[in-house]
């Protein structure tokens, strides 16, 4: 018998589904992982609340839960029944989920938080830890995100640990090209220093904010896009807003082909798209290329600043720009 996939609110699912949904529930998060908390917790009749199931005739093989939250969808409650485990059922269930999420919302970050030992299994489906490990129900868990925004030659994703995604970004900043007008010019010089990069990044996502890999739609590593708050100088933000930075960080193998335009334009239209407004770009004064890029995403230079970065920039402010 065929297994086919289905997914509904769950005012639209018959009851007796949704029991045998809801009993493989309990029996593998309660009964199997003996943990005794709330699994019908509320959230499965939120606003936006979708469940989704593999069945094979009467049976629920495989069950798990999308929620749409103000700035993420989320995924949780991916159980498997112990005697249809090892056929790939769940991960086809995570596969229509995704593909159905990044249809609805594109470049909207997909959070999960997945069981530790699990970690590398959605790692598969383009997830990565995004914040520090924590125990539920004294179950070891790390948050996970995934994010994924198209445009007609370039994917933006999550940048992993994947000894590509390291090999990639060392080979990058250690290029005195591309850090001449980077922190100071300092080059990389061990790969450790990757690691430590990657987790300042991780600190930096919020909702869609957060740093991107560029990659073309065949899976050539081109650079990096950013979307996150800028910090300012010291005694310059005093009593002022926070304000968003948009920045592009490209391999030299990858210039002159228009890739930085084209990421960083659609990374900005998201952020309008989603009430990010006075979106703002800093170069270095020297940097007349990444400025050239700023002006074609449609930022106008504003003269040079002292506000950020304890150092002089180039200015480029969007036409929305309200302060």
């Amino acid at each position: 018998m065929a297994v086919t996939l289905h997914r509904a609110p769950v005012a639209a699912i018959d009851p007796r589904t949704l029991y045998r949904i809801l009993w493989l529930r309990v029996t593998v998060f309660v009964v199997e992982q003996r943990a005794a908390y709330p699994e019908i917790d509320g959230r499965d009749i939120e606003p936006g609340a979708e469940l989704m199931w593999a069945s094979e005739g009467d049976a629920v093989l495989a069950t798990l839960r999308v929620l749409r939250e103000p700035d993420n969808t989320r995924i949780g409650r991916v159980a498997t029944a112990p005697d249809a485990r090892g056929r790939g059922i769940a991960a086809d269930l995570m596969r229509e989920a995704i593909e159905v999420l990044d249809a609805e919302a594109p470049g909207i970050p997909i959070l999960l938080d997945a069981q530790a030992h699990l970690a590398s299994w959605y790692a598969r489906f383009g997830f990565v830890v995004s914040g520090p490990p924590f125990a539920e129900d004294g179950i070891p868990h790390v948050p996970m995100r995934r994010t994924r925004l198209a445009t007609d030659r370039l994917v933006l994703r999550e940048w992993t640990r994947s000894d590509d995604d390291r090999e990639f970004l060392f080979d990058m900043y250690s290029r005195i090209e591309v850090r001449r007008y980077l922190s100071g010019g300092q080059v990389m010089t061990e790969r450790d220093e990757v690691d430590a990069l990657l987790d300042r990044w991780q600190g930096l996502s919020d909702g869609i904010l957060g740093v991107r890999a560029v990659e073309t739609t065949g899976g050539r590593r081109l650079g990096s896009v950013l979307l996150k708050r800028i910090p300012w100088s010291a005694g310059a933000g005093a009593g002022r807003p926070e304000r968003i930075e948009i920045g592009w960080h490209f391999h030299p193998d990858a210039w002159g082909a228009g890739y930085a335009t084209e990421a960083a334009a659609a990374l900005l239209t998201l952020a309008r798209d989603h009430g990010i407004r006075g979106v703002i770009a800093v170069t270095d004064p020297a940097n007349t290329a990444s400025g050239a890029v700023a002006e074609r995403i449609g930022l106008r230079p504003a003269g040079e600043t002292g506000d950020f970065y304890d150092t002089t920039c180039t200015l480029y402010l969007s036409d929305d720009e309200g302060c």
